[in-house]
């Protein structure tokens, strides 16, 4: 995997990275992950080879384990801050598309289109982005949550564990 990138202060609670896990530089997706797998290598589709639990900065963390302490998979409230206080606006970098995010202070990250992987395939990369948080649902532990967009539209969601998506790691502010 890349070494880690940089942190970006969006005026929020945590400062998110410049890029995600296993990405050479922001436009590129990076690896892909189901919940709680650090190798990125698990491609089941049977919930028992997931972590059934939160991961947010514990051993099971892809953004801790690879960028290193203080480095860490956003909480939902993190990711709905994200939806709910930035500006979002669509754009391309080369021939990738995604949202550019900019927080209060002028600052921003790009987001980009990912689609997920389910087995070992690849469905929706140049249209959708799949992001994973670290937070399984209290009410169905198969679910864990996760940032979803398309051009249009942005979401904090829950989605199944056996899915692969792409980590955008967080940090403190004052780490």
């Amino acid at each position: 995997m890349t070494n880690p990138g940089n942190a970006v202060d969006l005026g929020l609670s945590v400062m998110w990275g410049d890029r995600n896990v296993g990405a050479a530089a922001p436009s590129d997706v990076g690896a892909f992950f189901g919940y709680g797998d650090i190798t990125g290598e698990i491609v089941s589709t049977k919930y028992v080879d997931y972590v059934s639990e939160d991961i947010t900065g514990t051993d099971h963390d892809p953004a801790n384990h690879y960028w290193g302490p203080g480095w860490r998979m956003p909480r939902t409230s993190e990711i709905a801050e994200l939806v709910e206080r930035c500006e979002w606006r669509w754009v391309s970098r080369g021939d990738t598309e995604g949202y550019l995010v900019t927080g209060r202070g002028g600052n921003s990250i790009f987001l980009p289109t990912t689609g997920h992987r389910t087995d070992s395939t690849l469905y929706f990369q140049k249209t959708r982005g799949y992001y994973w948080g670290g937070e399984v649902d209290e009410f169905n532990k198969n679910y864990a949550s996760a940032l979803f967009f398309y051009r249009g539209n942005k979401f904090v969601k829950e989605y199944r564990k056996i899915y692969g998506f792409v980590v955008r790691p967080v940090r403190e502010s004052f780490f």
